[in-house]
């Protein structure tokens, strides 16, 4: 299960200043430890884009608890893009959520 997923582009003014894709949100694991990161892939072609991201997923190491864990997910890299239309985030190939707003902070 997946929950609270939230994507916004940082478009704020100042030295340095670099748009910024962020990503939140959290997804049950079945043990503490495991790990969680968001791959970027494909964007579409159409305007504003959609954007693809696979969530890779690593095991603890070790014996751990067997107890259901919720688990953070972030994703914060630079982005070209002055908008996004959507974002799709898939595991294993499977659909886990489609994120339809993507504000911008100006």
């Amino acid at each position: 299960m997946s929950r609270d997923w939230q994507a916004w582009i940082n478009a704020m003014p100042g030295p340095n200043a670099q748009r910024t894709l962020h990503i939140t949100g959290s997804v049950d694991m079945p043990t503490p430890g495991y790990t969680v990161e968001l791959v970027g892939g494909p964007a579409d072609r159409m305007q504003p884009p959609g954007l693809r991201f696979r969530m890779e997923v690593t095991p603890p190491d070790g014996p751990v608890t067997q107890v259901i864990t919720p688990t953070e997910v972030r994703y914060s890299e630079p982005t070209p893009y002055s908008q996004i239309r959507e974002i799709m985030i898939t595991c294993a190939d499977r659909p886990v959520v489609v994120i339809t707003e993507v504000p911008v902070a100006q």
